[in-house]
């Protein structure tokens, strides 16, 4: 069967889009974030002191955490990921470090980082080692 030029063109055009669609599809992967948001979109709040933060998947469970001013709190650091994190506050995106885990958090393994008490503001936190993983700190009062 002959199909004229511009049918077989269509067509050819056609499958493009429908291939470039599935793909943008398949990137979204559900998410209502831009395409490099390796954040998990939720907040968790300081509870009795301590804010319980995860990674998996390359991505934190939390792109904010919400903490009281003027009182010390701690982040429970649980990496639920084949590949290793870490976890530092800074005071803005490239500004001052605040504080850190330090060493590599391996799969499985938790740890824990003390945040001295801070000023009503927005803090920074990313994991260094992947610092397309990262949040805000709100700190309220």
């Amino acid at each position: 069967m002959n199909l004229p030029r511009f049918a077989l063109r269509r067509s050819a055009h056609l499958s493009v889009i429908f291939l470039l669609g599935l793909g943008l599809v398949a990137c979204a992967g559900g998410s209502t974030g831009s395409s490099d948001d390796t954040t998990g979109g939720g907040t968790i709040a300081v509870t009795d002191g301590v804010a319980e933060l995860s990674a998996a998947d390359t991505t934190f469970d939390a792109s904010t955490i919400t903490a009281p001013a003027g009182e010390a709190f701690t982040i429970s650091f649980a990496n639920n990921d084949s590949l290793p994190h870490n976890v530092t506050v800074y005071a803005s995106e490239g500004g001052d470090q605040i504080g850190e885990t330090g060493a590599t958090i391996n799969e499985g393994e938790t740890t824990e980082l003390a945040v001295e008490a801070l000023e009503p503001g927005t803090y920074y936190f990313q994991c260094d080692i992947h610092p397309e993983m990262n949040g805000s700190i709100v700190v309220e009062g």
